[in-house]
């Protein structure tokens, strides 16, 4: 089986290696109002979506594009740290700390922030990216080849402008939101919190590395002629996906899917959850 594994006026910026280049953000959405869909104007100003991290990411697009459609629905906790040494900014001396979750739901993607350490009173972008925070790509985009702006892509914002970053206070502390109304592929994600002056590189990095606690596996029809779908969770029997799927013991997790009876090269999708 086939495994599916940076503000307003800053110009193009980079991450380490010109991974990626800035934006900003998108306004909160809630369950029952899911995140607005109009892109911004201003996108194009912050740059292009980087290319590194794409064969992961290509990966999981082709599995998402394959006959059956698979979406893990959970929330992850992430903690800002420092990147590693060559993977952001050299010359940062602040000391991000706080929180970002990630609620992924049948409405779509809803994430928030409680961040300190921020420089005080300076816009600092922030976007949740392809891969973790020690192999990192661009900005997730959900359509690879789509432009690199919500709501194509996911940034945080302390306002309701969906271009604006987070805007911390006189002592550096933020709060921000953003989302969507699609569900990122199974694959690593990071938020990256970005430095406020050009280069605009990368300060603060937390990984989605774990759901918190029971995630509900979805799984649907992407083409036509699709009309039963099997599964196997962790190399178990393939059973008929008859709805939505529970699955609530800790630990990694691997789930393969495929149209009914044919198993072949089937694609999988691999978790986490939480102890």
């Amino acid at each position: 089986m086939a495994t599916v594994v940076l503000s307003l006026g800053l110009v193009v910026a980079a991450c380490s290696d010109a991974e990626e280049a800035p934006a900003d953000a998108t306004p909160s959405s809630t369950a029952e109002s899911p995140a607005p869909t109009t892109e911004s104007t201003e996108a194009a100003d912050h740059g292009a979506h980087g290319a590194h991290g794409a064969e992961d990411h290509d990966a999981a697009a082709a599995a998402a594009t394959g006959p059956v459609a698979a979406s893990v629905l959970g929330t992850s906790t992430g903690t800002y740290g420092p990147l590693d040494e060559g993977l952001g900014s050299g010359t940062n001396t602040l000391v991000v700390e706080g929180t970002v979750t990630l609620v992924k739901d049948e409405y779509g993607t809803q994430m928030s922030t409680n961040v300190t350490g921020l420089t005080s009173g300076a816009p600092h972008p922030a976007h949740l990216h392809d891969g973790s925070c020690t192999e990192f790509g661009g900005h997730y985009m959900h359509d690879h080849a789509g432009p690199p702006e919500p709501p194509n892509e996911i940034w945080l914002s302390s306002s309701n402008d969906p271009a604006g970053p987070l805007e911390p206070s006189q002592t550096g502390s933020a709060l921000g939101s953003g989302g969507a109304d699609w569900v990122p592929r199974e694959t690593p994600l990071s938020m990256m919190i970005h430095d406020s002056e050009f280069p605009g590189l990368p300060i603060a990095c937390a990984d989605f590395a774990a759901y918190d606690g029971a995630v509900t596996l979805v799984l649907e029809p992407a083409e036509d002629g699709v009309e039963a779908i099997e599964y196997s969770l962790d190399g178990g029997e393939w059973l008929a996906y008859e709805g939505p799927v529970e699955i609530a013991d800790a630990g990694e997790h691997t789930v393969a899917y495929a149209p009914a009876g044919e198993h072949d090269d089937a694609p999988e999708i691999s978790f986490t959850l939480a102890g």
